[in-house]
């Protein structure tokens, strides 16, 4: 009977998904969740090249562009960006009723806490190709992915997304209203967002600061995603992804609890 039981808790998973695909996410949002770090690489990154002049930045053994450096930094920071999805879809559901339904229903809470996560690692993956592929020429002369590197750019963005994804579950269920809910969300991520190797390096910053940028994880989700595109794995690189992996599952292990303590 197990085998059986399985299935129905993966089958049940995958229903969730697609009804949070189709009917439960704003697609106004997943556009201006592309369009974004598009108009940011294609702006910022070349005004900021102008005023950096030709000085490239290090990674690893190699010299990038600004403007690549960014592009493969937006691709991560993607993942934060659009964490707000799990976040969304909680209040959408409470305040629609369509939770106390969901629940009434042979779905329970921790398949309804997966199925947000899974929902926002595809939505992830997807828009961080059409970023890479539309952000092409700003990199093509740098990239240089393999199937060894590869890896380590879909991990990052997938632990990244069960990160930020179980972070916003979290505040979710932690906020009375949905305007604390916003105020609390885009408060802390502007700090992720600015203290972070997303938009530059972390090398020659004062140490304070250099040090919150370690703290940070979302400087473990882009500088995993630069390693992968530019094939600049190192023993460093592995070490940010036990990091990385021991936070996700950390915090996707305190959102589960949140859920399953949160009242219909």
């Amino acid at each position: 009977m197990k085998p059986m039981n399985d299935y129905m808790v993966v089958y049940s998973v995958i229903l969730l998904v697609y009804r949070n695909i189709v009917a439960a996410i704003d697609k106004m949002f997943l556009i201006w969740q592309i369009a974004f770090p598009v108009v940011y690489i294609f702006v910022a990154g070349y005004a900021y090249s102008a005023l950096i002049g030709g000085q490239g930045i290090t990674i690893g053994s190699l010299s990038v562009t600004y403007v690549a450096f960014l592009t493969a930094g937006m691709i991560g920071f993607n993942v934060m960006n659009g964490s707000t999805i799990a976040g969304a879809i909680i209040w959408n559901d409470k305040r629609n009723g369509m939770f106390q339904q969901i629940l009434v229903m042979p779905f329970n809470k921790v398949q309804y806490v997966i199925a947000n996560l899974i929902t926002l690692i595809l939505i992830g993956l997807a828009s961080a190709a059409v970023i890479m592929i539309i952000g092409l020429p700003t990199i093509f002369q740098d990239i240089n992915i393999t199937l060894w590197s590869m890896p380590y750019t879909i991990y990052a963005l997938g632990a990244g997304s069960i990160f930020f994804g179980s972070f916003t579950i979290i505040l979710s269920t932690k906020m009375k209203s949905s305007e604390g809910y916003n105020v609390i969300s885009n408060g802390l991520f502007l700090f992720f967002a600015f203290v972070s190797s997303a938009f530059y390096p972390a090398e020659g910053l004062p140490q304070p600061l250099s040090t919150l940028f370690y703290v940070n994880p979302l400087t473990y989700i882009v500088d995993i995603t630069r390693a992968g595109i530019f094939s600049q794995v190192d023993d460093f690189t592995n070490i940010q992804v036990l990091i990385l992996g021991s936070l996700s599952a950390t915090v996707f292990l305190i959102a589960t609890r949140a859920m399953i303590k949160m009242e219909a």
